[in-house]
């Protein structure tokens, strides 16, 4: 079952995997480094993060662990482990609804804060994390939005033929299909 996505076929694949591992790194890393450093501005600003903070950097945290799940499956599938790509296509399946309807909690806390107070840093912190959050969300459910790393994807999206879809979104909806939790 080795699945090498498209964007890199024909690549080494050793040297593919070790590029693609940073990957899963980088998002997990990211889980707890983007929260803090956005709160270290914050409170660097001299403001205090308030409610609307704290769920934009836990939708942020969720999603970025959502990501770290997408690209260890990625990973899981090159290395023909079929026991944990289909573990962890599961969990992203399972992930989505709860992503979403966190992200629109986390939408609807930004907005209230801008309402509220306008726009102090924490306000600012709390609408750029949410953005974050649902550019992650359409990235790994729906279009890809990642397009810097691959000459074709670049290729493509530079001659006009658009945004290639998610990746994982579609390991969502096959898994989902094969289950008989989506009709076609």
């Amino acid at each position: 079952m080795n699945s090498t996505p498209p964007a890199f076929a024909g690549r080494d694949p050793v040297a593919l995997r070790r590029h693609l591992s940073r990957y899963w790194k980088m998002e997990a890393g990211n889980v707890l480094l983007v929260p803090i450093i956005v709160w270290l501005m914050v409170w660097s600003a001299g403001d205090a993060p308030d409610a609307a903070f704290w769920l934009g950097a836990v939708a942020c945290s969720w999603l970025l662990i959502v990501g770290t799940a997408a690209w260890l499956l990625v990973l899981a599938r090159m290395d023909g482990k079929a026991t944990l790509a289909e573990g962890l296509v599961a969990f992203c399946a399972h992930a989505e609804i709860p992503s979403l309807l966190l992200l629109i909690v986390a939408t609807g806390a930004a907005a209230q804060s801008v309402i509220a107070a306008g726009w102090p840093p924490r306000t600012i912190a709390a609408a750029g994390l949410t953005l974050l959050c649902w550019l992650e969300y359409v990235n790994y459910y729906h279009w890809q939005l990642q397009n810097f790393d691959s000459a074709i994807d670049v290729k493509r999206l530079m001659a006009g033929r658009g945004l290639r879809r998610a990746h994982m979104g579609r390991a969502v909806r096959a898994w989902r299909q094969a289950r008989g939790r989506v009709k076609r």
